[in-house]
């Protein structure tokens, strides 16, 4: 886990300690963290890129099937990048920029693992495709007491 407070302008009254105090970057890595799953993961990978290859008669087609799993699971193999900041939250990893201004965030879901900022409700058909999820790294608490921070400063409302 790596956390680096980086320094802000006061937001809506905050002042610059506690501003710098809820502002939060820090990065987490699940294939270091758990990386018997990257064994399972891996020979998973390869045995639908074969199964596709064989089934389309083409090498091409099973390195594509291969290349768009990874894509799919690249949240796993990549280290991931979170912030949580007087705009918003956001996540950050290869090629894939998410991110949340607090104005839109209307539900907040905590799960052992991380919390889901979302502007749907959690039992909406759309849940799963908006909003951030920030995974936690040994910082539940200081994530939690952030984001409350930042969202009563930006809306006045409590989490």
């Amino acid at each position: 886990m790596v956390v680096d407070m980086e320094s802000v302008s006061p937001y809506n009254g905050a002042g610059p300690t506690e501003a710098n105090q809820h502002t939060l970057q820090w990065t987490v890595h699940l294939l270091r963290d758990q990386p018997r799953k990257a064994w399972g993961a891996l020979t998973a990978m390869l045995a639908a890129g074969v199964l596709v290859g064989v089934a389309f008669g083409s090498a091409g087609m099973g390195l594509l099937a291969f290349v768009l799993l990874w894509l799919a699971t690249r949240e796993f193999w990549l280290p991931v990048r979170y912030t949580v900041n007087e705009r918003g939250a956001g996540v950050r990893y290869l090629g894939a920029i998410f991110e949340v201004p607090w104005d839109r965030v209307k539900y907040v879901t905590v799960t052992a693992e991380g919390v889901k900022l979302s502007p749907v409700p959690p039992r909406s058909r759309l849940d799963p495709f908006r909003g951030v999820y920030l995974r936690f790294a040994d910082n539940r608490e200081q994530v939690l007491e952030a984001i409350a921070f930042w969202r009563n400063c930006g809306t006045g409302m409590t989490s």
